[in-house]
C-alpha cells in the first residue's frame, strides 16, 4: 500500500496559518482579503490510498531477472595474508611496519612476494590449526628459495630492502615451523644470511626509516638467536648496534635492555666454551645482575606499572597481588628483564657447588646460593603478577567468554616467562603449581594450544632447558 500524503481541502496559506478556508473557486476569500496569490487546492485524486501490491510485485519480479553478483569467496591465502599483516605490520606487534610499501611495489616474481605468502600461511596454520595452510606454506617456502637465490646473484637486488625483508621473513618462517634450534641448520642460516647482506651494502643502511627498521629487526633477531643457542654475539652484530645507536634514543628502556642481553649472551658463550672458572662466572653474573637491577630501578616513566592487592583470594591471582602495565609491549619488556635475572641467579647458585670457586668457598661471596634462590623466588612472583591483566581474572563466568585473537596472543607472550619462573622457583613457594594451573586455564578456556604443552613440560621432574621450550613456542616469531 502506498500513501501519498495527508489530504486537505484548504489552500496552502490557510493550512500554514491555521485559518478556516472558504474554498472559493480559483482563490479563497482569505487570500483575496490579504491581497495574496492563493496557492490553490490539492488534487484529491493524488491523495488517495491505493493498493499497489500488484505493481510492486511486478517491479520485484523484473529486478529478480537481473543477475546479482555473488560475494567473492575469500581464499585461504587472502585470509592468511590479512592475518599476517594485522599481526606483524599494523596490529599486534608492528615488527615489520615497513613491509607494506615494499610489498606493494614488488613484482610478482620477486622473492618478497613468495616469502610473504609462505610466512603468512605458516602463521595462519599456527593460529588456526589449519593443516591445509601448513601444506601450502611449505610449497611457497620452497618456491621462494630459488627466487631468492636468483636475486642474490645481482648486486643491485641483493642489497635492496626488498631482498633483505624476504630473508628476514624466511627466518621468521623457520621460527614458526621448526622448533629444534640445535638440530636444524636452517634455524640460524637465514638470520646469518641477512647479516651478510647488510655487510654487502656500500651505502649506509640506516639513511632512511625503512633501512633503520630492518636493521633494528635484524639486530634483535640475531641477538635472541645467539642467546637461544648459547653463542657469543658476533662482531658484526656489535658493529650493527654501533651503527644503529646514533639513530636511537639511548635512554630507551628496550635499547638499554638489549645491551645487557648482549652481555648475557657473551657470558653464556664463554661458559659454554669452558674458558671461565666458577669464581669468574659468579663474579661476572653477579655484576651483570646488578646492572639489570639498576635498569629496573631507573626505568622510564612510560614503563611504570601499578600494583593492586586483592582482599579476597582469586585462583588466577598469585598471593592476591597483580600488576597492570600500559600495554603488552611494556609487559614483555619487563619480563625479559626478569627472565635474564632468574637465569643469572641460577648460574650463581649452580656454580657455588664447584670446587674451584676460590674465595667464594668460605662464604664471603655477597651472593651465595641462598641469596640467589631468594632473588629467584621474588622475581618469579613478579612474573606471576603479570598474568592476571591478560587472563581477565575478574570475569565471573570465564567459560561463557569468547577471547579474541589479540587477547590470546597477549597471553601467548606470557608462556615463556611463566615457564622460566615455574622451573626455577623453590617448591616451597607453590609458584610452579599455580603456573601450571594458569597454563591449563589458557589452554582449556582461551584455546592456546601450546599452553598445555608448556604445562606438561613444566610438570615433568627436572624440567627442560628454557631455550628448548622457547624454540617450541616459536622463538621471537610471536613476540610483541
Amino acid at each position: 500500500m502506498v500513501y501519498r500524503g495527508k489530504p486537505s481541502k484548504a489552500c496552502l496559506r490557510c493550512r500554514k496559518r491555521k485559518l478556516r478556508c472558504d474554498l472559493q473557486r480559483d482563490s479563497c476569500g482569505q487570500c483575496i482579503r490579504a491581497t495574496h496569490i492563493c496557492s490553490g487546492y490539492r488534487d484529491t485524486e493524488q491523495l488517495r490510498v491505493r493498493d499497489e501490491t500488484q505493481a510492486t510485485r511486478q517491479k520485484a519480479l523484473s529486478c529478480s531477472s537481473k543477475p546479482i553478483p555473488r560475494t567473492l569467496a575469500t581464499t585461504i591465502q587472502d585470509r592468511a595474508r590479512n592475518a599476517f599483516f594485522f599481526h606483524y605490520v599494523s596490529g599486534f606487534s608492528k615488527t615489520y611496519d615497513v613491509l607494506e610499501p615494499l610489498y606493494e611495489h614488488s613484482p610478482s616474481d620477486r622473492p618478497l612476494i613468495a616469502s610473504v605468502d609462505a610466512v603468512s600461511l605458516a602463521f595462519f596454520s599456527f593460529q588456526f590449526d589449519c593443516e591445509q595452510a601448513s601444506h601450502i606454506s611449505r610449497e611457497k617456502y620452497l618456491s621462494a628459495l630459488p627466487l631468492l637465490n636468483k636475486a642474490l646473484r645481482s648486486p643491485e637486488s641483493a642489497t635492496s630492502d626488498s631482498t633483505l625483508s624476504a630473508v628476514l621473513l624466511l627466518d621468521l618462517f623457520e621460527k614458526i615451523t621448526n622448533n629444534n634450534p640445535r638440530s636444524i641448520g636452517s634455524w640460524m642460516s637465514h638470520i646469518n644470511g641477512a647479516l651478510a647482506l647488510v655487510e654487502m651494502r656500500e651505502s649506509p643502511l640506516l639513511q632512511d626509516y625503512t633501512g633503520h627498521r630492518l636493521s633494528a629487526r635484524l639486530s634483535t633477531n640475531l641477538l635472541i638467536s645467539c642467546v637461544s643457542a648459547n653463542s657469543p654475539v658476533p662482531p658484526a652484530l656489535i658493529k650493527l648496534r654501533s651503527d644503529l645507536e646514533p639513530f636511537l634514543n639511548k635512554d630507551d628502556p628496550k635499547w638499554r635492555l638489549s645491551g645487557l642481553v648482549v652481555k648475557y649472551a657473551n657470558l653464556k658463550g664463554a661458559i659454554q666454551d669452558g674458558c671461565l672458572l666458577s669464581f669468574d662466572i659468579i663474579a661476572r653474573a653477579t655484576e651483570l645482575d646488578h646492572e639489570f637491577v639498576s635498569l629496573g630501578k631507573h626505568m622510564a616513566s612510560t614503563w611504570l606499572y601499578n600494583t593492586t592487592y586483592l582482599e579476597e583470594i582469586s585462583e588466577r591471582v598469585f598471593e592476591k597481588r597483580y600488576d597492570a602495565y600500559p600495554d603488552h609491549l611494556v609487559t614483555q619488556g619487563w619480563n625479559v628483564l626478569r627472565v635474564m635475572r632468574i637465569l643469572l641467579n641460577d648460574i650463581i647458585r649452580t656454580h657455588r657447588v664447584s670446587p674451584d670457586t676460590g674465595p667464594f668457598n668460605n662464604g664471603s661471596s655477597p651472593r651465595n646460593s641462598a641469596i640467589a634462590t631468594g632473588y629467584i623466588n621474588g622475581i618469579a612472583k613478579d612474573i606471576c603478577a603479570t598474568a592476571p591483566q591478560f587472563t581477565e581474572h575478574e570475569s565471573p563466568t570465564p567459560r561463557s567468554k569468547t577471547y579474541s585473537t589479540t587477547q590470546r596472543l597477549r597471553c601467548y607472550t606470557l608462556l615463556f616467562p611463566l615457564y622460566v619462573a615455574g622451573l626455577h622457583a623453590s617448591s616451597t613457594t607453590q609458584i610452579k603449581a599455580w603456573i601450571i594451573q594458569q597454563l591449563r586455564f589458557m589452554s582449556d578456556e582461551m584455546g592456546i594450544r601450546n599452553a598445555s604443552v608448556v604445562a606438561q613440560i613444566l610438570g615433568q621432574n627436572g624440567g627442560t632447558c628454557p631455550w628448548d621450550v622457547y624454540a617450541v613456542l616459536g622463538s621471537y616469531a610471536f613476540a610483541a
